[in-house]
């Protein structure tokens, strides 16, 4: 097989079939994490970028990144340079008519002149993901879990209006950036904890779904969607939404493996490299001999593409992401174990 460009490659993946070597692709790299593994300072750069593109010459990735996804009205803290969510600030209905006023204008072209230099500086070969939400997690965290908990029974209309302000705002970006460069989406909301989804299926299917398919029934390019934690019991409903892939499959509440045997020909799979042990508190040998067990066990037929649980967060390991580079480079050509 002939080499692949990374973005021949991402999208072969997506579309369940072989490429040349295994893709990977992150939605974001932390700025320190990337001058630790490049030893150089990193450029400020404007607007919202996720993968620095310094890094692409230490790393294998197979895209950049940029950040597309409406704001969040929480009381933001920094600890050792990572960003921490605080408290929601929409509790009433003055509150949502006060912050709605401070959102961007996604119909107005200046909201985008960062977008285009990156593209235009930056994209080349690359997958070009743009990061999106469909609007649970901006509802909740600018609610407050616990006011928007109460919410649901108490004042469900105050839900469907943030909901639909978030919602409004990814569906306006969409009708802009459809023209732009961009190869893949990147729906970035979480709905579950470790155990199981934040809200039962009535609630999912009450104030989340009818917005999510909205915005999903709009998206023209193929897209990814990312949530924590265990969507086992709301994966179905989410496929229903057309998605290309699963992304980030947390381990333990996702096993990558049984997807692969049940949906390995529904949607690729994305991610599932540990962030709670392997890249944060292990060893390159671990690293690599996790990242090795994913390639040949749910690479070959394609289908999947290489990432961390996350991102790469400040908190992994230098020498374990290179670990994970050098396995990739190493493991990852078709036909991988098994392949064909």
């Amino acid at each position: 097989m002939k080499e692949m460009t990374s973005r021949e490659r991402v999208l072969t993946a997506l579309q369940l079939k072989v490429p040349d070597r295994v893709p990977w692709i992150e939605s974001y790299i932390h700025k320190s994490l990337a001058e630790n593994i490049t030893g150089k300072k990193i450029a400020q750069y404007p607007g919202k970028p996720r993968i620095f593109p310094e890094v692409l010459d230490f790393l294998s990735l197979d895209n950049i990144s940029y950040d597309l996804a409406p704001p969040r009205f929480v009381d933001l803290h920094y600890l050792d340079g990572m960003e921490i969510v605080g408290e929601g600030k929409l509790k009433t209905w003055a509150d949502l008519e006060k912050y709605s006023k401070e959102i961007p204008d996604p119909h107005n072209k200046s909201f985008y002149k960062p977008l285009e230099e990156y593209l235009s500086k930056y994209r080349k070969d690359y997958a070009a993901l743009g990061t999106i939400r469909f609007g649970p997690s901006n509802t909740y965290l600018s609610m407050g879990i616990e006011h928007f908990c109460l919410s649901l029974a108490m004042d469900p209309d105050l839900v469907d209006a943030v909901m639909d302000m978030f919602s409004n705002f990814t569906l306006k970006v969409l009708d802009v950036v459809h023209d732009f460069d961009i190869d893949v989406f990147y729906v970035s909301d979480d709905l579950a904890f470790k155990t199981n989804p934040f809200v039962s299926p009535m609630h999912m299917e009450r104030f989340f779904m009818p917005y999510m398919r909205k915005v999903a029934s709009r998206i023209e390019k193929p897209w990814a969607f990312h949530s924590c934690g265990n969507i086992n019991p709301i994966l179905d409903d989410l496929l229903s939404l057309g998605m290309s892939g699963i992304s980030n499959l947390e381990p333990g509440p996702m096993d990558i493996f049984q997807l692969k045997k049940d949906y390995g020909d529904k949607f690729c799979l994305i991610g599932n490299i540990d962030m709670h042990y392997t890249l944060t508190r292990g060893t390159p040998e671990e690293t690599s001999e996790e990242v090795r067990a994913k390639i040949e066990k749910v690479a070959p037929g394609g289908g999947y593409i290489m990432a961390t649980a996350n991102g790469l967060a400040k908190y992994c390991k230098p020498e374990n992401i290179k670990a994970m580079n050098d396995t990739l480079l190493q493991h990852g050509i078709y036909p991988v174990n098994g392949g064909r």
